[in-house]
């Protein structure tokens, strides 16, 4: 089976003058230092900004993670089961995970939330952290984030069904317009049997909200 997209944009086509992405984003940094020079600020005679265009390139390499990587650390971690008679919810709760909000390319802060109930085999249980904050390394809306989860642990996984929950701070709320500083955003998704059997969702609803 196929996995949803990781992102909605279309791909980019190669350029074969393209610089590698760190010296792409160090020199982009340099113009917003450019800009803060032109607000005012001291950026070409004090000695903090000295290195901040590299260092702030760096910084979003750390919260974006290359496309292929992902995909191919995905294809890895769904094709490693392990047998089990274990048939009921495995739950991985509050794995607090750090992306970028395509909109205004702004960090986000997620807390999430994610069980599956297995067929036959499972997932070695540090992989469903894992898969939290290897998705969450994109610029990708929380509300494909929350989708693309659910997809990956029922369909590639074959499992019974999933369900994933996401509390996210947004900073392009918190911290720009409307100044939402304490405002999170939710999502939720289900598949399979915690989409058809109300018992199951509730009592994955239960679990995850319990301290």
């Amino acid at each position: 089976m196929s996995m949803t997209p990781l992102s909605a944009l279309p791909a980019r086509p190669a350029e074969p003058s393209r610089l590698h992405p760190l010296a792409t984003l160090t020199d982009a940094y340099e113009r917003v230092l450019d800009a803060l020079g032109e607000l005012g600020y001291p950026v070409t005679t004090d000695e903090n900004y000295a290195e901040t265009a590299s260092r702030a390139a760096r910084g979003m390499l750390d919260l974006v993670r290359p496309v292929a990587e992902i995909e191919e650390e995905v294809r890895a971690m769904v094709a490693c089961t392990f047998p089990a008679n274990y048939q009921d919810m495995i739950i991985s709760k509050h794995n607090v995970c750090f992306g970028v909000c395509p909109h205004h390319l702004l960090p986000v802060s997620y807390r999430i939330s994610l069980a599956y109930l297995p067929e036959s085999r499972v997932l070695g249980i540090s992989k469903l952290s894992r898969l939290a904050r290897l998705l969450s390394r994109r610029p990708v809306l929380q509300e494909d984030l929350t989708h693309e989860l659910a997809v990956v642990l029922h369909e590639r996984l074959e499992s019974r069904g999933s369900a994933v929950l996401i509390e996210g701070l947004h900073m392009c709320m918190a911290a720009r317009g409307i100044e939402a500083h304490e405002a999170r955003v939710t999502t939720s998704a289900v598949r399979g049997v915690f989409q058809s059997d109300r018992a199951t969702r509730q009592e994955f609803l239960d679990l995850v909200s319990r301290p």
